[in-house]
C-alpha cells in the first residue's frame, strides 16, 4: 500500500475547493447573463408590443379608420343620424314597410359583383313601395391596402365623393357608376381626378358640377365616412355586403335570391 503526505492530501483538498469556487463563481456569472439577456428580450418585446399599438393607432388617423364619432360631422342631404341605421343613405321612404339597409364598401369586389347582379332589382323593389332600402358606407378596406395601394383611403375618398353627389341629386347613378367602374385589381383604388370624372358619368353638370368639385376637393364629409365605418365596427359587421332587414341580418343565400328575399321582406312587419 502507498502512503500519501499530509501536504498532497491539503493540496488536493485546496485544488477541490478551489475548483468548486471557480464552478460557482461560473454559475453565478451564467445566471446574472441570463437574468440580463431576459431582462432586456421582456424590454424588447414590450417595445415591440407599444410600436405595434403606435402603429395600428397612427393607421386609424390616416387610412379612414373608426376614430370615434364625430358629434358635428357634416352630412350630405337626407342622411339619417339620428336612427338605427346612422349615418345611412335613405333611397326612399315608405310608411308601414321594412326597412333593409345594406354594408357597403366601394373598394370591395362582392360589392361590385352584387350591385351588378342585383342592384337594380332592389331599386326595382324600393321603387315599388315594398320596402325602404338604406345604403349603409363603410372604409374597412383602406387599411388593408394602406401600404400598397397607388391611391391609399380610396374606400374614404369614393365615400366622400358620393356625399357629395348626394347633394348633387345623383345619390344613385354616382353609387352604381363607383362600382361599375371598380379597379380589376382590388386596392388600386380611386384617385381623386376619377372620383371627380364620375361626377360627370352621374350627371352632374353646371353649377352643380362646380360645387360637386370643390366638395369633393375639401374632403367635406370625410367625417360623415368615419361615423359610419365606427358604426360598422360598433355593430360587429365581419364583411360586406351585409344586410340587415328591420336590424336582423338577412342570410347571404337570402340576400342572393331576389324571389327569396322579396319572400322575407313581405313577410316582415314594418320598422
Amino acid at each position: 500500500m502507498t502512503s500519501t503526505p499530509k501536504d498532497s492530501k491539503r493540496s488536493l483538498k485546496d485544488k477541490a475547493a478551489a475548483a468548486r469556487a471557480a464552478a460557482e463563481a461560473e454559475q453565478r456569472h451564467r445566471d446574472r447573463r441570463v437574468r440580463i439577456l431576459g431582462g432586456i428580450a421582456i424590454l424588447v418585446a414590450v417595445g415591440l408590443i407599444f410600436g405595434a399599438v403606435f402603429y395600428n393607432n397612427s393607421q386609424k388617423t390616416t387610412t379612414g379608420s373608426a376614430t370615434g364619432t364625430v358629434a358635428d360631422a357634416k352630412l350630405p342631404k337626407g342622411v339619417l343620424a339620428a336612427d338605427p341605421n346612422a349615418w345611412g343613405v335613405p333611397y326612399n321612404s315608405v310608411a308601414g314597410k321594412p326597412t333593409l339597409a345594406i354594408w357597403e364598401d366601394f373598394q370591395c369586389p362582392s360589392c361590385a359583383s352584387f350591385e351588378k347582379s342585383h342592384g337594380a332589382d332592389l331599386l326595382k323593389l324600393a321603387d315599388a313601395g315594398k320596402v325602404n332600402l338604406v345604403w349603409r358606407t363603410t372604409a374597412f378596406l383602406d387599411a388593408r391596402f394602406a401600404a400598397t395601394s397607388p391611391n391609399p383611403n380610396s374606400s374614404l375618398a369614393a365615400a366622400q365623393a358620393w356625399g357629395c353627389a348626394i347633394d348633387a341629386g345623383q345619390t344613385k347613378a354616382y353609387h352604381s357608376t363607383v362600382f361599375a367602374n371598380q379597379p380589376a385589381t382590388e386596392g388600386d383604388g380611386y384617385s381623386q381626378a376619377t372620383l371627380l370624372g364620375f361626377g360627370q358619368t352621374a350627371g352632374i353638370t353646371g353649377a352643380a358640377s362646380t360645387t360637386f368639385e370643390a366638395c369633393v376637393k375639401a374632403s367635406t364629409y370625410k367625417d360623415w365616412v368615419n361615423n359610419s365605418y365606427q358604426a360598422f365596427q360598433d355593430t360587429g359587421v365581419t364583411g360586406t355586403p351585409t344586410a340587415y332587414l328591420n336590424g336582423t341580418e338577412v342570410p347571404a343565400k337570402t340576400l342572393n335570391d331576389l324571389t327569396a328575399l322579396e319572400a322575407l321582406i313581405a313577410s316582415t312587419p314594418a320598422s
